[in-house]
């Protein structure tokens, strides 16, 4: 049959209408009068004017708009480099062209639904008074509308089970068949109607039953797939196929019937097993960069596409699977910021390391610095619900918080140099700090299971004497961050991360310099990138912009920079955090270019990081278990980047993080100018001084004591033990004097009591005038009483060049500093 309607037969047709308008009302009362309804109706509305219909039934079709909702459709979602990710939607529909849906196709809806589409006006008088009698006897509106009264029962009425209702769902389809074309209509029938398993639309319904184009759809496929429109529970292809089959093959005899097949086609098509697919989700590349977006968009108004949560859902997925009254939404292009290709890479360098799914995984997150778009966020384990086959139902890189160890220590520099301790004394990275280890610190508040003492140890071996707050950077001294996070405040080292990017809850706690709060990969690599950025904050981003289905741009993201840190500081950590990989914890991840960075170890081994960047990208790597803190120790990994089985006693940022950082670099830089970071802008230089303090007055203290009190000044005590009476260990003096203003670094000397007096030894007595300064020299070192002397000379030929007499004299006591007189013979 040829589908398409002359407008001159169309025109006849409308007449045709107008009459049967009042003729609709007449079958609904000779129905419903031979069942004594007559009653529901008066007299004069029975031959009333159609006017007159329209108003009693509140049915006149200027009161609808009698347009086409708009069909909805799938949400694309698209990398910056050009791949499909995937699809957003709660609701299957992919509309179609009449012109490209395949004529089997189409005779195979006719027929199951509506033979004589082509035929009618639109109405089923039939139908209308059988509707009637239903009423009168108690019972429900049943179906058989024609294909037009669907589509006005699905989008222009509701859903009442009244004789009204059907009255003036006659009337509205009179109306539309007047306004549209069939073909118009037949079109967005095929394309709006739930055909079951969230399919709506044929071209859905295709892929969702047989897994095919609609073109390639057989006669039983078509005629099976168009069963669930009458209903689609009991017409389940996968759960009922008995039901299914007996009603596809009416439909396919239907088709015989009209001529629409042959004999010998239906046969063959009735022979025809009911075989559907099994049910799939759409195929998406990245799961976890998919859900991203979708809870981004879905949780701001900032994107266009609705004040409140509910409009944006249906703008993004089109209308939810079981509203089949609901239309429109979807269609929409969504473009992210992430690169396929280096998130491809990401995902099996994290794999090729991490093969054992019981032991520890990974996460890579990526930022380029000068916008804030992500560019990778990757998971070592695949996205999904099969937690034994390695799955998880969240993204390590956006949603795994764990501790960050010493990655976390730049904040705590940062506010040091910004703030200096809350004594008001100046911090630089010249600042020099005690790095004994283990250390105990008074936090000054409760901090620890022993009160206000917390006892902090740096990794590997001890450590003593003075290290620079530089040095304690590079090199990541834990009892040195310890002393600036109480000196500084937890609360300004907590606000410093949150201003430069990290958005988890912080505790201000004295650890938090250490790490021991909980941060995300993505947050981690957003906040780095401020100083990348030299102070400058730009707000990390995944939607790049969003397209309605028209091409139209719904949403375009606008790079915006906020100064949060002063750029001749942000410059200076930069060049110390180059030193970490130049010369201190993460030599593995020099990839030989312009780059910084921080290594991170959380405690006991159960999270490590390598936080690095380079001028145009920053990084973040961390490794651990996915669903708890496990001490990683003793295990095995494959290296990856060298091809190699490695084995870790203890996992460390710096030789685990570290090398997978300059993995995945390496293939993201290798099309990558090298490009230096910016010069030392003024003002950086104040940031390298050498502090002014104060010289601690430890009288009364103990060896130990002063020791630590002198190193806590930034200075570097230098103890002498002098023989003396006074109590052992008693302090006799210091040199610079308390309070005497000295940089730090300086030293200042103590003398302690021995306990026991020194006094002349009597064997100096005849010993030769040329051994007196060595003598001294050799006293001094041994009783540190800082002794001089003076000789005397005295004419004596039995011991020319020889000590007479010293004063004072073999024996007695030696005060210190005192001047020792000693007499030499010499010739007449």
């Amino acid at each position: 049959m040829d589908k398409n309607i002359h407008l001159a037969e169309r025109k006849e047709r409308r007449g045709r209408r107008l009459t049967s308008l009042a003729f609709i009302a007449v079958v609904a009362l000779l129905g419903a009068s031979l069942f004594g309804l007559f009653t529901f109706l008066e007299a004069d509305a029975a031959f009333g004017t159609i006017e007159d219909l329209e108003e009693r039934w509140l049915c006149d079709p200027d009161q609808f708009v009698l347009e086409f909702p708009a069909v909805g459709s799938l949400s694309e979602l698209y990398t910056e480099d050009g791949v499909l990710l995937g699809k957003l939607s709660e609701r299957n529909s992919q509309p179609i062209s009449l012109d490209d849906i395949p004529e089997t196709v189409i005779n195979a809806i006719l027929a199951a639904e509506d033979a004589e589409f082509y035929e009618h006006d639109g109405i089923d008088y039939t139908a209308i008074a059988r509707a009637a009698i239903e009423i009168y006897q108690g019972g429900n509106l049943q179906g058989g509308s024609t294909i037009t009264q669907q589509v006005v029962k699905q989008n222009f009425l509701s859903s009442e089970q009244t004789l009204e209702r059907k009255i003036c769902e006659a009337v509205i389809a009179a109306e539309l068949e007047n306004r549209y074309t069939k073909d118009q209509i037949l079109e967005f029938y095929l394309n709006s109607m739930f055909f079951g398993q969230n399919a709506y639309g044929i071209q859905a319904a295709a892929q969702e039953y047989w897994g095919k184009d609609l073109k390639d759809v057989t006669i039983a496929e078509a005629t099976a797939m168009a069963t669930p429109l009458r209903n689609p529970s009991l017409y389940n292809l996968r759960t009922r196929p008995e039901t299914v089959i007996r009603a596809r093959n009416a439909a396919i005899r239907q088709m015989e019937v009209n001529g629409f097949i042959t004999s010998r086609e239906a046969v063959a098509a009735m022979a025809e097993p009911l075989a559907p697919v099994e049910h799939e989700e759409f195929d998406q590349l990245s799961p976890e960069v998919i859900i991203a977006a979708r809870e981004e968009i879905l949780s701001s108004p900032a994107y266009g596409l609705g004040d409140t949560y509910t409009q944006r859902k249906r703008a993004l997925f089109g209308c939810p699977a079981d509203d089949t009254n609901c239309a429109g939404g979807g269609g929409l292009k969504v473009t992210v910021t992430v690169n396929h290709e280096l998130q491809t890479e990401a995902n099996r360098i994290l794999r090729a390391w991490f093969q054992d799914l019981d032991g520890p995984t990974g996460a890579i997150a990526m930022v380029e610095n000068g916008t804030g778009a992500v560019r990778v966020m990757s998971s070592g384990l695949d996205f999904g619900n099969d937690i034994e086959a390695g799955q998880r139902p969240y993204d390590l890189a956006t949603k795994g918080r764990r501790q960050a160890g010493s990655s976390f220590k730049p904040f705590a520099l940062v506010t040091a140099l910004e703030r200096g301790s809350k004594s008001g004394l100046q911090i630089t990275l010249a600042s020099y700090f005690d790095q004994t280890s283990p250390q105990k610190i008074d936090c000054g508040v409760p901090c620890s299971p022993q009160g206000n003492i917390w006892t902090v140890r740096n990794a590997g071996s001890g450590g003593s004497g003075l290290r620079t707050l530089e040095q304690a950077t590079y090199f990541s001294t834990n009892t040195v961050y310890a002393q600036v996070s109480v000196a500084v405040g937890p609360e300004n080292i907590a606000d410093t991360a949150h201003r430069m990017g990290i958005e988890s809850p912080l505790n201000a706690v004295p650890s938090i310099a250490l790490g021991t709060q909980s941060v995300s990969p993505l947050e981690m690599a957003s906040a780095y990138s401020t100083l990348a950025n030299y102070g400058e904050r730009v707000e990390s981003y995944l939607i790049e912009k969003i397209e309605d289905a028209a091409g139209n741009v719904v949403y375009q993201h606008e790079v915006e920079r906020t100064r949060v840190l002063d750029e001749a500081l942000t410059a200076a950590v930069v060049k110390t955090m180059e030193k970490v990989v130049s010369q201190g914890t993460a030599t593995r991840a020099n990839i030989g270019r312009p780059q910084a960075g921080k290594t991170g170890t959380a405690q006991n081994f159960r999270d490590v990081w390598f936080m690095g960047y380079i001028p145009q990208y920053t990084t973040a790597v961390w490794v651990g278990h996915a669903d708890a803190q496990v001490e990683m120790v003793n295990f095995k990994v494959w290296d990856d980047l060298n091809q190699r089985t490695q084995s870790y006693q203890r996992a460390f940022g710096g030789t685990l993080a570290a090398p997978i950082w300059k993995q995945f670099m390496l293939y993201a830089t290798q099309d990558l100018p090298i490009v230096d970071f910016p010069p030392d802008p003024d003002g950086v230089g104040n940031y390298y001084k050498v502090p002014i303090t104060e010289v601690p007055d430890v009288t009364g203290m103990t060896e130990a004591e002063a020791r630590r009190a002198i190193l806590h000044a930034g200075l570097n005590p230098s103890i002498i033990e002098v023989s003396s009476d006074s109590p052992v260990g008693t302090i006799l003096s210091q040199s610079p004097s308390p309070g005497t203003e000295i940089r730090q670094g300086a030293s200042v000397t103590v003398r302690v009591s021995t306990g026991e007096a020194a006094t002349i030894p009597a064997h100096w007595i005849g010993a030769p005038a040329s051994s007196i300064e060595n003598r001294i020299e050799r006293f001094n070192s041994r009783t540190g009483l800082n002794v001089t002397y003076r000789i005397v000379e005295r004419v004596d030929e039995d011991n020319i060049g020889r000590i007479i007499t010293i004063r004072p004299g073999p024996g007695e006591t030696v005060k210190p500093g005192r001047v020792i007189v000693f007499v030499v013979g010499v010739a007449p």
